[in-house]
């Protein structure tokens, strides 16, 4: 993780934590993230702590809401990142008909892929249930060697390698950027992978739903199995933010957004700063 200022000073996660206290009185905030690793977490869960700070709002109940909702965007966009090329790599393969560099079925992909019609098309050609496998096998296998300091084996290694070498060679990566204002705390994480367009419809339709139970004062039984979507996990982390935004008295469907485009995914945060002082703990 890296942090941008102002001047386009580029500080590493050392330099950070070394100047935590100084860096949390700005106002305005750039962070490059390629993985969540545990300091990671721990530094932008005392970022926002200061920042709550300085803005007079002492409610732990606040600071956790709003670190828990950055976590889910964060760790879906990783996902979405991983679920990506792996997506593009198995699309290829089934290409270039088992001729790597074949430029015509690389060009087919890049096309497939930044046109949603033919991108959502082609998905039934990558069977969904393999890409979800694939991907939290990358994440266990990132928290092996991260958090559990275990050693992986030959085919372990062989395979989280080559997608971080996918990632790389894509240049995938995960921007967040938070201001604070007088009145509003802003969030916004972007990362330059799209979301399917059936997922888009899912979310969507869940939060629906979600908002609807909360009017009827039981937005928690959004979390019991017979609401929750068995086909995908896609939109759970929304679920998660929008009810950490319930439990503060705020409206979600108004201060929290997903865009999507054909090269990227966009997550908009808004808490408004007066609220978050009011706010009484459930």
């Amino acid at each position: 993780m890296s942090h941008t200022e102002n001047q386009k000073k580029i500080r590493t996660k050392k330099e950070i934590l070394a100047n935590l206290d100084k860096i949390s009185e700005r106002k305005s905030f750039n962070f490059e993230l390629k993985g969540l690793t545990r300091t990671t977490r721990d530094l932008l869960s005392d970022l926002i702590d200061k920042i709550l700070a300085h803005n007079n709002i002492d409610n732990p109940e606040a600071g956790f809401h709003i670190f828990s909702s950055m976590m889910e965007i964060l760790l879906n966009a990783l996902k979405g990142n991983i679920r990506f090329v792996i997506y593009k790599d198995e699309l290829l393969k089934k290409l270039d008909g088992g001729k790597p560099g074949d430029k015509e079925a690389e060009q087919l992909v890049k096309t497939i892929l930044t046109t949603a019609s033919l991108r959502d098309a082609m998905d039934r050609y990558v069977i969904p249930e393999k890409l979800k496998t694939s991907v939290q096998t990358i994440l266990r296998l990132e928290e092996k060697i991260r958090v559990k300091k275990l050693q992986l084996d030959d085919d372990e290694a062989e395979l989280l390698n080559s997608i971080r070498d996918l990632l790389d060679k894509g240049d995938y990566r995960i921007c967040m950027k938070i201001v604070v204002t007088k009145s509003d705390i802003y969030i916004r994480i972007h990362n330059n992978v799209p979301i399917m367009l059936d997922d888009q419809d899912r979310i969507m339709s869940s939060r629906r739903v979600h908002h609807r139970l909360f009017l009827e004062g039981r937005s928690g039984d959004f979390f019991r199995p017979e609401y929750l979507d068995e086909k995908e996990s896609a939109g759970l982390g929304i679920a998660m933010v929008d009810e950490g935004y319930y439990n503060l008295g705020l409206n979600p469907i108004d201060l929290f957004s997903v865009t999507t485009s054909s090269k990227s995914t966009t997550i908009y945060m808004k808490y408004p700063v007066k609220a978050l002082q009011e706010a009484k703990p459930l």
